[in-house]
């Protein structure tokens, strides 16, 4: 084999490395990404169930019991990028937790289940909530 030869075969071999390889790092950035929205969005979840407001204190605790937290969940099913910004599908899940009045006890009830479509928008080194597009009709996420 001559020297040219080697300098294709060569050239070729790590061609064929570097594809594969630019797969994985593409793939892992978008776990981190994925990742990194469900933060967001579980962020934004806590802090609503922790309000005194919270639409679960509303419910009647189960019998003998007093509300004491709720522990969110949430659950991506569908990113895509518009630019630079995340449009987001997540299922949001609440499990509210009661104990006896001596603060013993406690044992989870019914959660409760709902989905939300979020538009975040990049922030530092995460995402903040740029607009809440749950309740508006799917269309440009743009205005």
């Amino acid at each position: 084999m001559n020297r040219k030869q080697k300098w294709v075969l060569t050239g070729v071999t790590a061609l064929i490395a570097a594809v594969p390889a630019t797969w994985v790092v593409r793939d892992q950035m978008q776990a981190a990404r994925r990742s990194s929205l469900e933060r967001a969005a579980l962020t934004i979840f806590q802090h609503n169930a922790d309000l005194p407001t919270a639409e679960w204190r509303s419910e009647d605790p189960p019998l003998g019991k007093v509300w004491d937290t709720a522990v969110a969940a949430a659950h991506l099913s569908t990113v895509e990028m518009r630019g630079d910004r995340a449009e987001v599908w997540v299922n949001e899940s609440v499990t509210p937790y009661a104990t006896d009045p001596s603060g013993g006890g406690r044992e989870a009830a019914i959660p409760s289940v709902a989905t939300h479509v979020f538009l975040f928008a990049p922030s530092g080194h995460g995402w903040r909530l740029a607009r809440d597009l749950t309740d508006s009709e799917r269309g440009p996420a743009f205005d």
